[in-house]
């Protein structure tokens, strides 16, 4: 693509190759609250916001299990909810990691 005398540098070029190749695969991208939504990639806007489909997001939900009488405090117990989803938007601003699963790269 030449723009009058202006050709884009080969780092442009090789990163839209690289994105083009990653449509269709399956990502995982971790949020800056903990989140991890997991999904098939289908595209990336100049603000770096991901456009997942078929989106399963998985959340920590601590929840309140009782006093623990050695300590005198409060004791939490990890769990995990669920969520799935046809589509969604991932906002760039908090994408912390994005990582591809290794069978489709």
């Amino acid at each position: 693509m030449n723009v009058g005398n202006i050709s884009p540098s080969p780092d442009v070029t090789f990163a839209g190759d690289v994105m083009t190749k990653l449509i269709g695969s399956r990502v995982r991208c971790i949020l800056d609250d903990g989140r991890v939504a997991t999904g098939t990639f289908l595209c990336l806007d100049r603000l770096k916001n991901l456009l997942l489909c078929d989106v399963v997001e998985v959340r920590k939900v601590s929840s309140f299990q009782g006093k623990n009488e050695a300590s005198d405090g409060a004791v939490y117990e990890d769990e995990y909810a669920e969520r799935r989803l046809s589509q969604a938007m991932v906002p760039g601003k908090h994408l912390v990691k994005v990582e591809v699963e290794k069978k489709t790269w």
